[in-house]
């Protein structure tokens, strides 16, 4: 049925001359509903145009569906329909009917209370929220391997740090994650927060916490207080569950990883560059209000500073359970990060949680362990370098650019790249040299490989062009069937392994 406005609409446009289909055609409705409301009189139309529909079928169970509704707000309404269909079967109107009906009921039923969420923030210095995540990612050598990560965040600055591993935590990796964190926060929250994970309570019956009694003792020495969330309800601690998303899409996701050493160091760079970003939250820098917040920290324990630090001497050793082992030259008098992880003695800067040095922890004691590296002064090896390859190219390249791009485009790997060029200025010949010199002066970017590559084209060309220059003109004794064919044979040669 039409409504009166359309009904009304139809008389106007029939009263304007307008045929039936072009009426039908300006409502969009279909001729035959033009022509019977055209051919009726005013009285009837209006009772037809005003006429509600009729009852729907569903009515009869109206009360048993509000109640449904009421004492269980989210049942699908699939099963609802079968529920009703059961006890009145003499109903024949199909689902879709019947959902449009229900939600038409819905509208004027009072909704389910919500929980309700304080946005008291958190004061200085008084929480911690930790939570701990995996995934697998990719290994820079082929296959994958599993990322175990632990996350801390200060609850006011919103300041993050991760400690990750290859292998799943248990209680002595999780106690030492929290010493980690001590450490890059400059100290611990009053109160720390937690999943109802194992690492931390054994069981929780009506909010009674049974404490892993490891943990609990380690909490206890260090001054903070644990606390466990209730279960399931991950909203109670929403700040570190947004912070372990991040971690996992934003930095393990699609990366690839050499092995823990360069994970770790790779995490350290993320964190920075995640602590410097505006907070959608605080609308300010977590790094600038977490420099506010350290005051407000508990002083880290003097017993776990001891545990997870070493000074290092003149000669640049540290001792660890009656060894000694090498730090880098740059580190010699100065206090150092230690930590154990699968046999290994890794070694860490303090500032920023860089692995600087790898030993393998050795059986017994009295052991020495050095790693030569670390006592070779590779800045000044570099300069060395640097007035090396300039005095070698200084016949071709007086100004020295060649040697200042190389190491400016290939930083970490600049000193094995001024020992090839110094390689390559003795091998090739100075007239090679000075024709590869505008070439290689145009390069967008340098290495040494590609000035190689240069170098070779160059006198592959004039090996050819000298070639096919050289005098043919020969007696018949001296044919070029019977000359002899080494000079040519090398230059193809050449040419094919090129």
């Amino acid at each position: 049925m039409i409504g009166a406005k359309m009904y009304n609409t139809i008389l106007t446009l029939r009263t304007l001359g307008k045929s039936q289909r072009e009426i039908a055609a300006e409502l969009r409705i279909s001729k035959s509903t033009v022509n019977k409301y055209c051919h009726i009189s005013e009285a009837e139309g209006e009772i037809h145009a005003c006429c509600r529909a009729g009852r729907s079928e569903f009515a009869i169970a109206e009360d048993y569906i509000r109640d449904r509704l009421l004492n269980k707000p989210k049942l699908r309404l699939s099963r609802l329909y079968k529920e009703v269909i059961a006890r009145h079967p003499e109903i024949r109107a199909k689902p879709r009917a019947f959902r449009k009906y229900v939600q038409k009921m819905k509208g004027d039923l009072p909704k389910p209370q919500g929980r309700v969420f304080s946005v008291v923030e958190t004061q200085p210095g008084k929480q911690i929220q930790v939570d701990m995540g995996e995934l697998r990612v990719d290994c820079s050598s082929g296959g994958k391997f599993k990322v175990y990560f632990c996350g801390f965040v200060l609850s006011f600055s919103r300041q993050l740090y991760v400690h990750c591993q290859i292998k799943p935590y248990n209680t002595d990796d999780f106690i030492d994650a929290h010493r980690q964190s001590f450490l890059f926060f400059g100290g611990l929250a009053d109160e720390y927060i937690y999943d109802q994970t194992k690492l931390v309570a054994i069981s929780e019956k009506y909010r009674e916490v049974l404490f892993n009694q490891v943990f609990h003792q380690f909490a206890l020495k260090a001054g903070f207080h644990p606390m466990v969330c209730e279960g399931y309800d991950p909203q109670s601690k929403g700040k570190i569950e947004r912070c372990i998303k991040e971690v996992k899409a934003g930095f393990l996701y699609g990366s690839a990883f050499a092995n823990l050493v360069e994970l770790r160091n790779q995490m350290q760079e993320w964190l920075s560059v995640f602590n410097s970003r505006v907070h959608s939250t605080t609308k300010k820098l977590p790094q600038q209000l977490w420099n506010e917040e350290k005051k407000y920290l508990i002083p880290i324990p003097e017993l776990f500073i001891q545990q997870q630090t070493r000074q290092a001497d003149k000669t640049g050793l540290i001792s660890y359970t009656g060894n000694k082992y090498s730090v880098p030259i740059t580190f010699q008098n100065r206090m150092v990060q230690i930590e154990e992880e699968d046999g290994m003695l890794l070694i860490l800067d303090p500032a920023t949680g860089k692995t600087i040095a790898t030993h393998q922890i050795p059986s017994g004691k009295g052991n020495l362990l050095k790693n030569s590296n670390h006592y070779r002064d590779f800045s000044q090896e570099l300069s060395d370098l640097k007035v090396k390859t300039s005095a070698l190219l200084s016949t071709y390249d007086s100004v020295g650019d060649i040697v200042e791009k190389l190491v400016k485009d290939n930083p970490k790997i600049a000193r094995d790249q001024l020992r090839a060029v110094c390689k390559l200025a003795n091998k090739f010949d100075k007239n090679v040299w000075i024709k590869a010199i505008p070439i290689i002066h145009n390069m967008q970017s340098l290495r040494a490989t590609l000035i190689e590559r240069i170098l070779e084209d160059i006198e592959r060309q004039d090996e050819i062009k000298t070639a096919l220059s050289a005098d043919t003109t020969q007696t018949i004794g001296e044919s070029a069937v019977q000359r002899p064919l080494n000079d040519y044979m090398r230059i193809l040669n050449h040419d094919r392994e090129y």
